[in-house]
């Protein structure tokens, strides 16, 4: 059944003029509601992202390796990149979609040589443009700077993969994250941990919250630059105070938790982190259940901080958290939309890497159930055989991308179905810095 259903949505993915015209075609105002337009280079929803799919695809079936080929030049033929590029958009998205296209020695080497050397100087980039307020102990962290899906989380996970040649660059986003665990003064004169932002917690909340918050979502909050450091960390790629950096960030969301002590919030609002600093226990409602927010995605953050240091206890925390989710009242059913970002694709993706690390085997169970509820989810009659919810709503909307649409579906439930399918040099999951 899986390999029908992934077979039949590379069929309808395969030729990218054909796709391009029919999506643009499609477009409706609940995508632009949510942000999620169709652009060559998005890695989200667009040629790259596409391009990921039939790259993930091609280690086990070398036949896709054309149409992987086919999507990234329609990525990177006549477009007009992106304002503001990060993992998810622009040159980023396409070296990460070619690296993961990579099959054999050499293969896209010289495309990947020039991208590389363009994400290093965007890191860079990245880097300067914080360095002054980091260098004054101002705080004020944007959120844009270090994240998953913009800044130098996602980035530095790109070059993580580049190899000895980028070193010193990756080195630098490292050096620069463990900066952002250092305290700060907010504008009331109140110490506080490095990563408070007066960021707006999503595009669809422009103002932010009074007195700014501490984003603690995966995609877009402190959980991105603690993957990125433990997976450094784990290959042998370390800068000063990053051992510490970890124990900081994995220990501040250890602390900030549900108050049953399982889940975790979107954002902990500053008034919120200053009365529990002081030893009181603010109530703070767990978010959703997601890879972007919520507790998947931060309790796979918290599993390989705990495998990098050597702290079997967090892996048992961060374990027991994801095995609370896929045991709550409803079960799998409960979930509305089938895609990586905050849907049921994201929670069996995270449930099946967390299940195969050392003190991970009591999730391994329930990965069967995740992974037949997702194929159910699948209907042939949908344009891209998963439909996604839109937020707030009962409506679909027919998205064939990575991130939150009908690729990151099919790619989610050949990774739980086939634990024997080769991942490649790259596996598609770093794009969610899951591994």
């Amino acid at each position: 059944m899986t390999e029908n259903l992934v077979g039949q949505l590379a069929e309808r993915l395969a030729d990218p003029s054909a796709l391009a015209a029919r999506v643009t075609a499609a477009q409706t105002p609940e995508l632009a509601e949510t942000h999620s337009v169709w652009h060559a280079q998005s890695l989200a929803d667009g040629h790259a992202g596409v391009a990921l799919l039939f790259g993930a695809l091609s280690h086990g079936e070398p036949a896709y390796a054309g149409t992987a080929h086919a999507h990234l030049s329609a990525a990177v033929t006549g477009v007009r990149r992106p304002a503001r590029e990060g993992l998810y958009a622009g040159l980023p998205a396409v070296a990460f979609a070619a690296r993961t296209a990579v099959t054999r020695a050499g293969e896209y080497q010289t495309l990947l040589t020039k991208l590389d050397t363009h994400v290093a100087s965007l890191a860079r980039r990245l880097v300067d443009e914080d360095a002054p307020r980091v260098a004054a102990g101002t705080g004020g962290a944007r959120m844009a700077g270090y994240d998953v899906i913009a800044g130098l989380s996602g980035i530095g996970r790109l070059l993580l993969a580049a190899g000895p040649e980028h070193r010193r660059t990756t080195e630098a986003v490292l050096t620069h994250l463990v900066a952002l665990t250092r305290p700060v003064a907010e504008p009331g004169g109140r110490t506080v941990p490095g990563w408070w932002t007066e960021d707006p917690i999503l595009l669809s909340e422009p103002n932010g919250l009074p007195g700014g918050h501490f984003n603690a979502g995966l995609a877009h909050g402190i959980p991105g630059p603690l993957a990125l450091l433990s997976l450094a960390h784990r290959a042998g790629v370390r800068v000063p105070g990053q051992r510490q950096a970890i124990r900081t960030i994995a220990e501040w969301l250890l602390a900030r938790r549900s108050p049953k002590g399982t889940g975790w919030p979107n954002v902990v609002p500053l008034e919120a982190e200053v009365a529990a600093a002081s030893g009181a226990c603010p109530t703070l409602a767990e978010a959703r259940t997601g890879w972007c927010y919520g507790t998947p995605g931060v309790a796979r953050a918290l599993q390989l901080a705990a495998l990098a240091l050597g702290e079997p206890e967090w892996n048992r925390q961060a374990v027991a958290a994801v095995a609370a989710v896929c045991d709550r009242p409803g079960g799998t059913p409960a979930f509305h939309d089938p895609t990586l970002c905050h849907g049921l694709a994201g929670l069996t993706t995270i449930v099946t890497l967390m299940a195969r690390e050392p003190g991970g085997a009591e999730l391994t169970a329930r990965i069967p159930k995740l992974a037949d509820a997702l194929a159910r989810a699948a209907d042939p009659a949908h344009p891209f055989i998963w439909p996604a919810a839109v937020p707030g709503g009962p409506a679909v909307v027919h998205r064939p991308g990575f991130l939150d649409g009908a690729a990151g579906s099919a790619l989610a439930l050949r990774f739980a179905t086939d634990p024997d399918a080769p991942l490649g040099e790259l596996p598609w999951p770093a794009a969610l810095l899951l591994c």
